[in-house]
């Protein structure tokens, strides 16, 4: 996930994988891929989520729940 990076650990917690499945699961999903990482090659993505006529930034959610901070550049 781009702009982002987990709040306070190296790596997101089992609480910030569970939220995201919450928000993913059977829901039509939208990613824009906004960089790649340099260590991997991996895309790093814009997601959204698709609920009825509402669209829900993940990454944003993330940060709103404290999972997550925002980061200029990754």
């Amino acid at each position: 996930i781009s702009l982002i990076v987990p709040s306070d650990e190296d790596h997101f917690s089992s609480e910030a994988d569970a939220a995201v499945s919450e928000m993913t699961r059977g829901a039509a999903l939208l990613a824009q891929v906004t960089n790649y990482d340099n260590a991997t090659g991996l895309p790093l993505i814009q997601l959204w989520s698709m609920m009825g006529d509402e669209v829900v930034s993940i990454n944003r959610t993330l940060v709103e729940r404290g999972f997550a901070q925002w980061v200029d550049n990754y």
